[in-house]
């Protein structure tokens, strides 16, 4: 059992000595900002990664064996993310929007890219910040995908909703009509929401396991 995609990703893993790297894609307002952890241009795709180097930092995510919703910090300072010029509509505008991590890894030869990196991390902008300091830098939070599992959609067992996935469908034009309806359970009729029945007069109400 293997989480990578590529088998020579995992062939290169599996050795004592690699040259492994991060790129990560920003989706913000005003534009994907494209960076990786090394020195130079990286071709990923169609897009082209800037290298930071040490100018980024990124948190590392425990491994867990169960489902959690985790969160990953980048600390990124320098062309193309200099704090004195990222924008005000990007710092107020992120919330929301895509991180994608991916992980690679280079030739030990030619210091090119061994095969199509493998997705690392996927989540949302859940903050980003200016950090002032002697190294000012951007602080961008995100929270993995799994969030949107915690996340009310908004949509309801109605008729109406369902009219805008299946126009026509008929199927939930009863709901409202539920509350109404008498069922009976043992000869004893059940209180709809209450999970119980109700006897006769006198009789103390019984619950339905």
């Amino acid at each position: 059992m293997t989480w990578f995609v590529t088998s020579a990703n995992e062939t290169e893993a599996a050795k004592e000595h690699y040259h492994m790297f991060l790129a990560v894609d920003f989706d913000f307002p005003s534009g994907h900002v494209y960076l990786w952890s090394g020195i130079g241009e990286l071709i990923i795709g169609a897009n082209t990664y800037l290298g930071m180097g040490e100018l980024v930092r990124v948190s590392v995510a425990p491994e867990r064996s169960n489902l959690t919703v985790d969160r990953k910090t980048y600390q990124l300072t320098g062309v193309p993310v200099d704090p004195a010029v990222v924008s005000e509509t990007d710092i107020d505008g992120s919330f929301g929007r895509s991180v994608t991590e991916y992980l690679g890894f280079l030739n030990a030869e030619t210091r090119q890219l061994l095969a199509t990196p493998e997705v690392n991390f996927e989540g949302e902008i859940s903050n980003i910040r200016r950090v002032d300091g002697r190294e000012p830098l951007i602080e961008v939070n995100a929270d993995n995908r799994l969030i949107m599992l915690d996340q009310a959609d908004g949509w309801r067992y109605t008729h109406e909703h369902q009219q805008q996935f299946y126009a026509g469908d008929l199927g939930y034009n009863q709901v409202p009509s539920l509350d109404l309806k008498e069922v009976l359970w043992g000869g004893r009729r059940v209180v709809a929401g209450g999970g119980g029945s109700r006897g006769g007069p006198g009789q103390p109400r019984r619950q339905l396991l």
